[in-house]
């Protein structure tokens, strides 16, 4: 793997083009994309968060529907302010795992670490299943996970955390920053 060559444009162009400074400066500050995972312990505390989130959100429409009332306006108050509650004690119970997107053709390098084994890869696997979920977490973890910590979270948690965690990993490698100005980017003046 080659070290990416960062030279300067000519003088003259940047003269010409005085704006090339400053956007390869931005481009090269940008931060790699990232992927939170939440985890909870207690799904009744979510529940009881979604809940609270509903029913201020449906007080508050009623309120700001009718203003001269006084009650409805009293109701929207005490569904925030209970909101607040259950948001707090919800995201205590909260763990939350980042990943960020790996540099380069780190992604790649690590999918040729971990070839599929023949009948995966007959399967049509890119990557051997049994070590690159692991591999992937591990490198891809803002928190510093451990090849062996993330190996031991696969094979101890139930199929859909699992699933999550790794497809976090993934998302973070897959996460698409850019667009090719079908309408939806600013304007260029």
């Amino acid at each position: 793997m080659s070290a990416a060559v960062h030279t300067e444009p000519p003088a003259a162009a940047v003269a010409a083009d005085a704006h090339w400074a400053a956007k390869m400066a931005r481009l090269r500050a940008r931060k790699a994309a990232e992927v939170p995972l939440y985890l909870w312990q207690d799904q009744q505390l979510r529940d009881r968060f979604e809940e609270a989130l509903r029913a201020a959100r449906t007080a508050r429409q009623f309120a700001d529907a009718d203003k001269s009332n006084r009650a409805l306006a009293k109701e929207a108050d005490e569904a925030e302010a209970a909101l607040k509650e259950a948001r707090a004690t919800y995201e205590a119970d909260c763990e939350v795992l980042l990943f960020r997107a790996l540099p380069g053709d780190a992604f790649t390098a690590l999918i040729k670490e971990h070839p599929p084994t023949e009948e995966q890869a007959e399967a049509g696997s890119d990557w051997n299943e049994d070590t690159f979920p692991a591999a992937l977490i591990s490198a891809a973890s803002v928190d510093g996970m451990s090849e062996e910590d993330a190996a031991e979270l696969l094979a101890e948690w139930g199929m859909a955390d699992r699933v999550e965690l790794f497809q976090a990993a993934l998302a973070a490698q897959q996460a698409k920053r850019s667009d090719w100005g079908k309408g939806s980017g600013p304007t260029r003046s």
